[in-house]
C-alpha cells in the first residue's frame, strides 16, 4: 500500500496539501512526505514533479498564514518568538522568512506574524518566493541523499524520511534553543560612570 501511494499520481495533490496544511498545522509536518517521496521517486522527471508540487503547496500555505496574520490579532497571541521574529522582519524580511522557515513551527511564526506586522505584499512575495524554493529544494538534496540507502524500496524509504525529518527538526531547535540562549545571556553594557568634577585646593 505506501508503494502504491508513493508512486501514484494522487501522491502529488496530496503532497501539495499536506505542505499547505503544515503552515497552520505544524503538527501535521509535511517533511517525511517529501522526504520519502523523493526517495522513491527513480527517475529525475518525478523528482522535479514532487519539488514543483512541495513548492506550490508552500506556496499557497505562505498565502492563508499571511492572510490570517493580517486579518487576526490574535493569531500568534502567546507564541514565545513573536516579538523577535516581527522585529527582525522589519529590518530583514526576505532573511528572517528563510532562516525561520527551517526551525520547528519557524513557518507559522514568520510568515503569519509578517501579515500581523503589516509587511507589505511587494516585500513578502519575493520573500516567501525564495523561502519556499530554498525549502523545496533543500528538502528535495536530502530526499536524493538518502534515496542510495533506501533504493527505492518505499516502506525504508518512509521510515527514512521520518528519520530525516525527525534529525532536521531537532538540529533546528537546537540552533533556535542556543541563539535564544546568547540573546538572553547578552551581557548590556554598563553606561559610563559621570567622572567627578575636581575640586580646587584650598
Amino acid at each position: 500500500m505506501t508503494g502504491d501511494l508513493l508512486g501514484s499520481t494522487w501522491l502529488l495533490p496530496l503532497l501539495a496539501l499536506a505542505v499547505l496544511a503544515d503552515g497552520p498545522l505544524p503538527f501535521l509536518p509535511s517533511e517525511p512526505v517529501l522526504l520519502s517521496s523523493v526517495a522513491a521517486a527513480g527517475d529525475a522527471g518525478r523528482v522535479a514533479a514532487l519539488a514543483a508540487a512541495a513548492f506550490v503547496g508552500s506556496l499557497a500555505g505562505d498565502a492563508l498564514l499571511y492572510t490570517l496574520g493580517r486579518s487576526s490579532h490574535r493569531f500568534l497571541r502567546g507564541r514565545r518568538d513573536d516579538t523577535w521574529v516581527r522585529r527582525q522582519l522589519h529590518r530583514r524580511p526576505i532573511l528572517t522568512l528563510v532562516a525561520v522557515r527551517f526551525l520547528p513551527g519557524g513557518r507559522l511564526v514568520s510568515v503569519a506574524a509578517a501579515g500581523r506586522v503589516r509587511i507589505p505584499v511587494t516585500r513578502f512575495v519575493p520573500a516567501t518566493l525564495l523561502s519556499s524554493a530554498v525549502w523545496c529544494g533543500y528538502m528535495t538534496s536530502m530526499g536524493l541523499l538518502i534515496a542510495p540507502v533506501t533504493r527505492g524500496d518505499p516502506v525504508l524509504s518512509l521510515l527514512a524520511g521520518i528519520a530525516m525529518a525527525t534529525v532536521i527538526g531537532a538540529a533546528g531547535e537546537c540552533a533556535r534553543r542556543i541563539v535564544a540562549r546568547r540573546r538572553t545571556a547578552a551581557p548590556t553594557t554598563p553606561l559610563p560612570a559621570r567622572a567627578a568634577l575636581p575640586t580646587a585646593a584650598r
